[in-house]
């Protein structure tokens, strides 16, 4: 047992010297997204765990997946999940559920699994800054939005005051129009020679006879 230890770490020390994890410097992620891709240099590999780190030392870890390269999808759950793919030397990911506050730096770590030997490497990073949405108003917008009055609408005038006026206003012209034909048809009596005309004109008014019925007097 202690000679098959001692061989993996006299055959891992120098595989592990000869092989990186490369990262990009820095990306830029929108709509809580980022796309970042690690690359590694050992090739011939079955099995291999991916992981990303969020901080100068790696304090806190992202995502974590164990990829069988016959099927070499990664996919994670968590507030803060990933997405992606292990191809050729290359893992493509994608970063989701991130604000502005997770701007910082991420490193990839790839474990080797199979074929032994286990081997650990770790990138130097890369600076994910993430953008905020413009479209997404700060508390202190929403508060002054919330601190502004609601418009007063106008209020119509009710239907019945509406009906009341025009009442009105139809009565007065009617009465308008009649006090103009008494006045046409009485003007027509005066004019006239004969006494028993404006005579008979008095009693019709007095009678209620309509001034239609009267503009036919002949003088």
């Amino acid at each position: 047992t202690m000679i098959a230890i001692l061989f993996t770490v006299i055959v891992a020390i120098p595989l592990g010297n000869g092989l990186k994890v490369s990262q990009p410097y820095y990306v830029v992620g929108r709509e809580g997204k980022v796309s970042l891709q690690c690359t590694y240099t050992k090739r011939y590999l079955e099995e291999i765990q991916v992981s990303v780190y969020k901080g100068m030392y790696g304090q806190a870890r992202i995502c974590s997946a164990l990829v069988n390269l016959s099927d070499p999808h990664i996919e994670t759950e968590g507030r803060v999940y990933c997405r992606g793919n292990v191809s050729k030397g290359t893992v493509d990911l994608t970063i989701y559920g991130l604000t502005g506050e997770d701007t910082d730096l991420y490193r990839c770590q790839v474990e080797f699994f199979y074929p032994p030997p286990y081997i650990s490497i770790i990138g130097n990073g890369t600076l994910v800054y993430i953008q905020e949405s413009p479209d997404c108003p700060t508390e202190r917008t929403e508060a002054r939005v919330q601190d502004i009055p609601e418009p007063t609408p106008i209020q119509s005038p009710s239907l019945h005051i509406t009906l009341l006026s025009a009442v009105l206003i139809t009565t007065t012209i009617t009465l308008i129009l009649q006090v103009r034909k008494y006045c046409s048809c009485l003007f027509k009596v005066l004019d006239c020679s004969n006494i028993h005309s404006f005579a008979y004109f008095t009693y019709s008014v007095h009678m209620g006879i309509p001034p239609s019925m009267m503009i036919h007097w002949k003088c």
